[in-house]
């Protein structure tokens, strides 16, 4: 049974780490340093080589060099950053394609996760990369940018490319970052605001911080949605939660296809691994069970 994972909270909340503890795993970074996580599990040999793509990576070297120069106009910049974002996804999208073929070939035993840490700078770049190859589909007669259309068609493309990655034959894994629904200025007004008898209602839960609509969609591409959350205890050290059920009070990306957790509501993390406790919780959860014929 494999299992497709998406991590949904905030920096610090232990996400690369929780990722980090699947068998067999490739990280594969977006972003920042996530995989300095890794050095957290060096008693363990079955942590893949860390793939890190960065953009400026795939510009060519005469493109590489305008950087420096200070005759280089900040809009020509712009757009040798968009191209090279556009060639890393370019890549990064038949790199998952080569990897469903390898692992129905049986040609990468050692991969039993990949792991897409972390989802938010990444879609941010599919973005890009949409823009930058269908641009022309977006505009209209008139020559004008039509971004309801492009955004429309963004949800669309990064959710064929989430479901491209779940259909990976080795667990999966994503992780997102998220933010309140509303700014931290709003939201010290939102419970005052809330009036049910004027039919005003301000929602004020966590979504995942990505672009448009595609957030209310990402927790059901996974079979599991954990919302993971630091607790801060002062002179104790702090617990790491997961929850795998929405939380009336803000938490509604918590989900899971199936409840294996007698509390999903707060589920304790164990250091290093979390992989274990999910095994643990499915295995027992499905103990006995028989498929009618």
């Amino acid at each position: 049974m494999f299992y497709h994972v998406g991590l949904f909270g905030q920096p610090g909340s232990s996400k690369s780490t929780v990722g980090l503890s699947f068998p067999g795993v490739e990280q594969n970074v977006f972003g920042s340093s996530e995989e300095l996580t890794a050095a957290n599990f060096s008693q363990r040999s079955d942590i893949l080589k860390p793939i890190k793509l960065d953009w400026m990576d795939f510009l060519l070297p005469e493109e590489r060099v305008k950087f420096f120069k200070e005759e280089t106009s900040e809009q020509e910049m712009d757009l040798l950053k968009r191209s090279g974002i556009a060639r890393m996804v370019k890549k990064y999208r038949r790199y998952i394609l080569q990897t469903k073929e390898d692992l129905k070939a049986g040609k990468r035993p050692e991969l039993k996760t990949l792991f897409l840490d972390n989802a938010t700078p990444f879609l941010d770049y599919y973005r890009d990369w949409m823009d930058f190859y269908y641009e022309t589909k977006f505009r209209t007669k008139e020559g004008n940018y039509d971004s309801i259309k492009a955004s429309i068609e963004y949800a669309v493309q990064a959710l064929d490319f989430i479901e491209l990655f779940n259909s990976l034959e080795c667990h999966t894994v994503m992780s997102f970052h998220v933010k309140m629904t509303v700014d931290e200025e709003t939201a010290a007004k939102v419970d005052f605001m809330n009036d049910s008898k004027k039919g005003i209602k301000y929602p004020k839960e966590f979504n995942p911080l990505v672009t448009g609509s595609l957030k209310y969609q990402l927790a059901g591409k996974f079979d599991f949605a954990f919302f993971l959350q630091t607790e801060e205890n002062p002179g104790l050290p702090n617990k790491y939660i997961a929850k795998l059920e929405a939380d009336a009070a803000n938490i509604g990306i918590a989900k899971g296809r199936i409840q294996p957790f007698e509390k999903g509501g707060r589920i304790e993390l164990p250091k290093g691994t979390f992989f274990d406790l999910l095994d643990g919780a499915v295995k027992k959860k499905f103990a006995g069970n028989q498929v009618s014929k």
